[in-house]
């Protein structure tokens, strides 16, 4: 749990079923039984909630609770269409996040993919500068964990 001391990031990064959201999730209960204020998160829950915060004008709010968890959780990062402004949400999540709290991504985009996902190549490197500064990218490899039985 020393990453969560620090404010250090970890980023899982492999292919479906290779175990990252397991891993992640243990991650996450561990520093639950050690009293820290975590969240777990699908992407795609947390990026409609982003877009949604702007039509009641609730970003602001959305923003200051997530940012002040110990631990978020983002699963399954990259495996949606994004408009520009869910985009500009997220990098100022993480902004605020930055050197203040942990983060643990999972996700089957390696960095250099996520200008793709993301869009704006210049807001993703300075993202991708503040994500990865302080942070544990573990790649996961081998085969899948639901492969067919039988």
């Amino acid at each position: 749990m020393e990453f969560i001391a620090k404010a250090e990031n970890i980023v899982l990064v492999g292919d479906t079923g290779r175990g990252k959201t397991g891993l992640a999730c243990g991650l996450l209960l561990k520093a639950l039984e050690n009293g820290y204020r975590c969240q777990f998160v699908r992407a795609q829950d947390l990026f409609d909630e982003m877009y949604a915060s702007l039509a009641d004008r609730s970003t602001r709010q959305l923003l200051k609770r997530l940012a002040r968890l110990d631990v978020t959780l983002i699963d399954e990062f990259g495996y949606l269409n994004l408009k520009p402004e869910q985009s500009n949400i997220f990098f100022k999540l993480m902004e605020e996040r930055y050197r203040q709290h942990s983060t643990i991504i999972t996700t089957n985009l390696g960095y250099e993919e996520w200008p793709n996902f993301l869009g704006n190549r210049a807001m993703v490197e300075a993202l991708l500068s503040r994500v990865r500064h302080y942070c544990h990218t573990v790649h996961i490899k081998g085969l899948s964990l639901r492969e067919p039985q039988g």
